[in-house]
């Protein structure tokens, strides 16, 4: 067993700003004392000593925690490491007790069985984020390296003792090993590079690390998702982890199957406009963070020797690896993907821009888990992430293209272009835009609906030397279902129809014909987000139901029916029928409802007016909101 000396990321390049590194110097505090802010915990203090505050009226205590802190202590030889509780639920305080959630099969099985239990909680600390944020501040500062090095060793000998492979609730999702494994590479390859005297990253922890790599790439070739976003993060795990490990004929030919697969994946699951097709602006900055910095791993690997892999491996190694001469890259061209692969991640750009507001928010559409690949520059207000800000994924993708070099977001969030760009290895890359641009599109329908509601949701006094329709771009993302009006002072966007050819909709919500508007940074009405899965199904059910959004209500009638915590029947069909810059006209039509939406626009003004064929409610004011998984506010 070699270990693992492949570095591929340059640190001396790496561009971390003032505030940035203002900010991590705040986090190292609390990341070293174990006080971790995840799915809106708030900072806590996860150790065996843990008193939660419970969730969805429901609080555990397990008196068999605490004997499991002399067992880690153990593991790491240093009285002063306070050892880490993987197994916890730190919101309701439930345990996933090592002994009785001893395999997969017994974790997942708990999934909506116990009120307010919720086992992304430990899944997510499970994900590292916090290490890479830990090596990034220590380029920075000097000061700092010394114990972080020592941190990262502690905490993965503490994780390696008490996760054995496949035994633990750390190993019950296959995604999120994958996504472990990209934290812990980049951190390692990082850290190592700075590692003062190398005492802590000696020859030993060095083997045991790549153990730890090895086996969680056997596990999730082992176990691979079979669709989606789950499915992107099982190939972004094992392009990174197979791309770390020696050179060797398995490791290799899973490095060629995850490049394979990917380009398929970003062809069956992405839209030219670039849009992801499950429906979520959120999961679509969770799969593009997917697809752009494994896409960057590759460039990486192909800039040095072993880029001879893609070209000579054994296809018989695994299943579903093609042969070289079935291959859709091409080994003889500076892209090496093929040109429709990249026009697609220069549009993930363009449609993430699209839909991020004045104040750097993205209109929320569909489930919003917080989820991400990595996290590198904190974006918020001081230590509270703010989840809905996606400039991070723009500064990523800004990387990979040598023409947006000089977007404002690299001068605003420089650390992600440079950690791509530093991957990249001097490639140059070219992307072109799909055209999603509007100026008038389709007809205005008969709208002698028998039932009617009219209702004005912006008006000014008078008219104000910058109207409301000044410079306004209007980009209409089809096959997403989604309308945005952009312009200086206002904000507006219009869902037509997520759900498009899917049968199994797994994270939209019953939101057709719904509207968030934002005018002079301030919101006139807002999407409520998603807060919870599994901890409170009736919640999840509600915040994706119509009562939730700002459609039209008849009876009891859903759009789509829910069949289960993921999915849903698809039942409506909804259509944008007509759009210039001063209207909108939508229609969607369910289980004998049909439902048409006009939008009239003005330098001052916005007013809606909603026909239907039923009697009907309509509200566009949520008092109770949620911007980010297990987050809930109110208005004032």
């Amino acid at each position: 067993m070699g270990q693992i000396y492949n570095s591929y990321i340059r640190v001396e390049q790496l561009k971390i700003n003032q505030e940035c590194q203002r900010k991590l110097e705040l986090l190292y505090h609390m990341y070293m004392e174990h006080k971790f802010d995840l799915l809106g915990s708030g900072y806590v203090k996860i150790d065996y000593d843990i008193c939660a505050k419970g969730f969805a009226g429901k609080r555990y205590v397990n008196p068999y925690m605490k004997k499991y802190e002399k067992k880690a202590k153990r593991y790491v030889q240093n009285p002063d490491y306070s050892p880490i509780n993987w197994f916890v639920d730190y919101k309701s305080g439930f345990f996933f007790h090592p002994q009785e959630y001893d395999s997969k099969e017994k974790c997942l099985a708990i999934i909506g069985k116990k009120q307010g239990v919720e086992i992304k909680c430990p899944w997510e600390l499970g994900r590292f984020y916090h290490l890479v944020q830990l090596a990034v501040l220590a380029v920075a500062k000097k000061e700092y390296r010394q114990n972080i090095v020592e941190e990262f060793r502690n905490e993965i000998m503490d994780f390696i003792g008490m996760n054995p492979v496949g035994k633990t609730v750390q190993w019950s999702a296959v995604m999120d090993t994958a996504i472990r494994v990209v934290n812990l590479v980049i951190a390692h390859d990082i850290l190592r590079q700075i590692d003062c005297g190398g005492n802590c990253f000696n020859a030993g922890f060095e083997k045991k690390f790549e153990k730890l790599i090895r086996q969680s790439l056997y596990y999730v070739m082992e176990n691979m998702e079979d669709r989606g976003n789950h499915y992107l993060s099982n190939l972004a795990g094992i392009i990174f982890a197979a791309s770390y490990l020696p050179s060797a004929p398995w490791t290799d030919a899973c490095l060629v199957f995850g490049t394979q697969e990917l380009i398929t994946q970003v062809d069956e699951q992405f839209h030219k406009e670039g849009s992801h097709y499950e429906g979520s602006t959120s999961y679509h900055r969770l799969s593009a963070e997917f697809v752009v910095y494994a896409t960057a791993m590759i460039y990486s690997v192909l800039g040095t020797g072993r880029g001879e892999v893609f070209q000579c491996y054994d296809n018989t190694l695994i299943k579903g690896l093609k042969k070289a001469k079935l291959q859709k890259y091409n080994m003889e061209t500076e892209a090496f993907f093929p040109q429709w692969y990249l026009d697609k991640i220069y549009n993930m750009r363009i449609f993430t821009r699209s839909v991020l507001k004045q104040n750097n928010e993205i209109v929320q559409v569909g489930d919003n888990d917080s989820g991400r690949l990595i996290r590198l520059t904190p974006v918020g207000k001081e230590i509270e992430e703010n989840v809905l800000d996606h400039r991070t994924l723009l500064s990523a993708i800004c990387g990979l293209f040598d023409e947006l070099k000089c977007e404002d977001v690299i001068r605003e969030i420089p650390l992600e272009y440079s950690l791509i760009n530093s991957l990249k290895k001097k490639r140059t890359i070219f992307g072109q835009a799909y055209e999603t641009g509007v100026i008038r599109y389709g007809y205005i329908p008969e709208l002698g609906k028998p039932y009617k509601k009219r209702c004005c949701l912006f008006r000014e006094e008078s008219l104000r030397e910058h109207g409301l329709l000044e410079n306004l771009h209007i980009n209409y993302f089809s096959d997403f279902g989604l309308l945005v009006m952009r312009s200086d002072r206002l904000f507006l966007s219009f869902v037509t129809d997520t759900t498009k050819g899917h049968y199994l909709i797994g994270h939209t919500h019953n939101d057709k014909m719904s509207i968030e508007i934002m005018v002079d940074g301030e919101y006139i009405t807002r999407d409520a987000g998603s807060y919870i899965y599994t901890s409170a199904p009736a919640i999840r059910n509600r915040f994706r139901s119509v009562e939730a959004h700002n459609v039209i209500r008849v009876d009891e009638k859903e759009q789509n029916i829910f069949t289960s915590l993921w999915g849903m029947y698809k039942n409506a069909v909804g259509e944008l029928l007509y759009c210039t810059q001063n209207r909108v006209i939508g229609r969607v039509k369910y289980d004998g409802v049909e439902h048409i939406r006009d939008i009239e626009l003005t330098e001052s003004s916005i007013t809606v007016t909603d026909y239907a064929n039923r009697h009907f409610k309509v509200s566009f004011h949520n008092r109770i909101y949620s911007v980010g998984y297990g987050e809930m506010r109110r208005e004032p």
